[in-house]
């Protein structure tokens, strides 16, 4: 079965914005605790712009506006076909919205429960397509904490990893950081984003130790240890055995049991190739310090299908998917000719 998106926008509601940032506002895509996503108008490019907007009881909450220009500004220094790609935002208006590179396409997760698990290319495309994104996430020293089927959108062109909620940044030893960093402010007051200096990250400390979804937490993050980017690739390990398997690798329990799984227990690894399954039992090592990092798990993976680069892999791989922009909202219900709205 091919991997297919949604058909059709949700239509706006009463209070909805007409437009942000200058940006016709066209549909609903969703909307969550924190804010709701919207797609706006792209003319030329065929598609649409995702724009997150906050709800008002967040907009009224200083700590929630420091973890959202967090988000923004870390989102902003990543540059990777496998992750959404950020546009601009105003975290400082009145409801704070950020615009994203709109991702037609269902969910790893809404995929693998509705059709059943990956085989051959599409799971290898997978593998390549996060392990990629995870590549240019650390090098661009931030680390996601939020890898899992929900966050990969199985996209035209490859998978796309989204949601950098509670991705928090990782102190950086290269001597060149300071240089790096003032170019990095310089292109945040480009983007209309506010540098470090002017929003202090004291407040966002008590955010970035918030954890995930329970049984996509890594050991070193129940232990309340330091999370680092071995940390993502745990998760990285999880994501694609649970698109080999069809369920989450540690199962579903209460979040008391699914810590204990996960510290205590090995994740299902049944239905992953050999190559592939020796390149996850390394990711998903209860020790971080044994785990690779993220340019070694392409590396090994881009080595199993032959292909020198994530390109490659996914021209001939990644044939299992069939996503357009969805339609716009219907505009009302005809009854004998006329609109009801």
């Amino acid at each position: 079965m091919k991997a297919r998106g949604i058909r059709r926008l949700h239509p706006l509601e009463p209070g909805d914005p007409e437009e942000v940032g200058g940006h016709r506002i066209v549909g609903r895509v969703g909307s969550g605790g924190m804010g709701t996503v919207y797609a706006a108008a792209s003319p030329g490019s065929g598609g649409y712009m995702a724009v997150k907007v906050i709800h008002p009881e967040q907009a009224s909450d200083h700590r929630f506006r420091d973890r959202f220009a967090l988000e923004a500004r870390l989102l902003a220094r990543v540059n990777s076909p496998s992750v959404a790609r950020f546009v601009r935002a105003d975290v400082q208006a009145g409801l704070p919205w950020m615009i994203t590179e709109y991702v037609p396409g269902p969910t790893l997760r809404h995929h693998v429960e509705r059709f059943g698990r990956l085989r051959k290319g599409m799971l290898l495309g997978v593998a390549a397509g996060t392990a990629e994104a995870l590549r240019a996430i650390h090098a661009a020293g931030v680390v996601h904490r939020d890898l899992k089927p929900s966050n990969v959108v199985l996209s035209a062109k490859g998978p796309k990893l989204v949601d950098f909620g509670i991705a928090h940044p990782v102190e950086d030893p290269d001597p060149t950081k300071w240089i790096r960093l003032r170019r990095m402010r310089r292109a945040y007051r480009d983007l209309g984003l506010p540098s470090p200096e002017t929003l202090p990250d004291r407040r966002v400390a008590a955010w970035v130790d918030k954890l995930g979804t329970p049984g996509w937490i890594s050991p070193e993050q129940y232990s309340r240890q330091p999370t680092t980017q071995g940390s993502d690739v745990f998760l990285w390990g999880a994501t694609v055995a649970f698109a080999a398997l069809g369920h989450d690798p540690f199962g579903r329990a209460d979040a008391g049991e699914m810590a204990r799984r996960v510290l205590f227990e090995e994740p299902d690894l049944e239905y992953l190739p050999p190559g592939l399954k020796k390149v996850v039992e390394a990711a998903v090592a209860k020790d971080p310090g044994e785990r690779p990092d993220a340019g070694g798990l392409l590396r090994e993976v881009l080595a199993l299908d032959g292909a020198a680069t994530v390109r490659e892999l996914l021209e001939r791989s990644w044939t299992e998917v069939a996503v357009r922009p969805p339609e716009p909202p219907r505009q009302g219900l005809r009854l004998f000719g006329q609109s009801r709205p």
